[in-house]
């Protein structure tokens, strides 16, 4: 389904449609900053089948199958993200309901912004791989993976499935954001003291985009109960790479708030 959002169509999935709920939450899925609907697999179905929720699963703008880029990416796409085409989408597929916001990667910080400001609106998060802050971590892994896309028609053809007429659009625009001079402040630190509910903060111990210090920094900057969930032998994916543990830790955090 497509729906219109700052002049940009984005394409979207309403997960179990048929469970409308006025009363209960509706869980939203935030893919990572190379993701797509697709590319979370059927991660979201479960989740929202164990509660019997419904959820909103969505390509951002310049992904999978929604418009592509048609502009340079800005430093601030993140906040963009989470100040004006995430409120927007709630409110033109006319949800009332408070949110579950599940975010990979970007999608977690994203959804970490989002709570910043609105969380009245929210339930919990659940945030996966987040950044916070720039890491060398970051930056090095960064580089790599464009220097595999340059070298590997494997990795193009991967990201030609998830991104079939956008894939070198959406892959330099978001690596070569990242890696501008001008992205070397970016930091979101002060917004996390805004968020005024239930955090859940995993990563894995593996990752090739982040340390233990993202966690850390959730842990200390946010005021409201954050748990931490550190993965062994896991990379940047939990929820592909761990699902199971993943699965049945996301799914007892919500339970301990939803009655």
């Amino acid at each position: 389904m497509k729906t219109i959002i700052n002049g940009h169509q984005i394409n979207y999935e309403i997960l179990n449609p048929h469970l409308i709920d006025m009363q209960k939450p509706v869980l939203v899925f935030l893919h990572e900053g190379l993701g797509s609907i697709r590319q979370w697999k059927d991660f979201p179905q479960k989740i929202c089948n164990f509660f019997n929720l419904q959820g909103l699963i969505y390509d951002r703008y310049g992904y999978g199958f929604s418009d592509i880029l048609q502009e340079s990416r800005k430093t601030n796409f993140l906040h963009d993200e989470a100040m004006i085409y995430l409120p927007s989408l709630i409110k033109n597929l006319k949800i009332p309901n408070k949110l579950i916001l599940i975010g990979h990667s970007d999608g977690a910080t994203i959804a970490l912004i989002y709570a910043s400001k609105f969380s009245d609106k929210l339930f919990c998060v659940i945030s996966e791989a987040a950044h916070v802050m720039l890491e060398d971590i970051s930056l090095n892994g960064i580089q790599k993976i464009k220097e595999n896309y340059q070298a590997s028609e494997s990795l193009r053809k991967m990201i030609l499935k998830y991104h079939p007429d956008k894939a070198d659009n959406m892959f330099y625009s978001w690596v070569n954001t990242w890696l501008s001079p001008e992205f070397k402040s970016w930091n979101i630190e002060k917004l996390l003291t805004g968020i005024n509910v239930p955090v859940l903060a995993i990563q894995g111990d593996r990752d090739e985009y982040g340390s233990f210090v993202q966690l850390a920094s959730i842990k200390k900057n946010v005021p409201s109960l954050v748990e931490i969930f550190y993965i062994p032998d896991c990379g940047h994916t939990p929820h592909l790479q761990a699902q199971d543990v993943v699965l049945i830790k996301m799914c007892t955090f919500i339970s301990d708030f939803f009655k």
